[in-house]
């Protein structure tokens, strides 16, 4: 891995470590945005068949939990496309509780539309990291290329055992034609 990663890596996971930590803590924050919502997504839950103990508060806390996570994972080179893929999933989800920017006015409005930005910036980081190969080529690459190995040596095998044929064809055509001569002489 080139110094430039081992630098940049952590440095981009540190706000998702530190956000998903605190999520995970203090799930109100994040209901606090727009209560009406979360408690009508409580209520989805409540009526569904999922286990009692599940609510919105869990599922915020678990996102949290699951985004500190993928931020370490990041963070320490261990998966690194899942892990930034679990990021821009769990955060992403985050950006629909936004205040209302058009309602707002002066300086409150310079903060969140730059936090805006920021959060933005941060998620091209990750989006560009769900694609960094790191100098290893992706999943789907190496399988095509080991079905192209696997054909080659098919083919490969295919043309030894069609050759051994031809000579087991030509040694029994021999023999059968040597039978011939030899029962052909003992008859006459």
């Amino acid at each position: 891995m080139s110094l430039v990663r081992r630098i940049a890596r952590p440095l981009l996971a540190a706000p998702f470590v530190f956000q998903g930590v605190r999520t995970a803590l203090h799930p109100e924050r994040e209901i606090d945005v727009y209560p009406p919502a979360f408690d009508a997504a409580d209520s989805a839950i409540s009526k569904s068949s999922a286990p009692g103990f599940l609510d919105v508060r869990t599922v915020i806390r678990a996102t949290g939990a699951v985004a500190a996570g993928a931020g370490i994972l990041y963070a320490a080179n261990r998966c690194p496309r899942a892990a930034a893929a679990t990021l821009l999933a769990t955060t992403s989800v985050g950006w629909a509780g936004r205040k209302k920017v058009w309602e707002l006015r002066g300086e409150e409005l310079t903060q969140e539309v730059q936090s805006i930005l920021t959060d933005a910036g941060l998620l091209g980081g990750v989006l560009l990291a769900v694609v960094d190969h790191d100098g290893r080529p992706s999943l789907s690459y190496r399988a095509n290329k080991f079905v192209e190995r696997s054909q080659k040596k098919a083919a490969a095998k295919q043309r030894e055992i069609e050759k051994k044929a031809g000579t087991l064809d030509k040694k029994a055509k021999s023999a059968v034609a040597t039978a011939q001569k030899q029962l052909a002489g003992q008859r006459g």
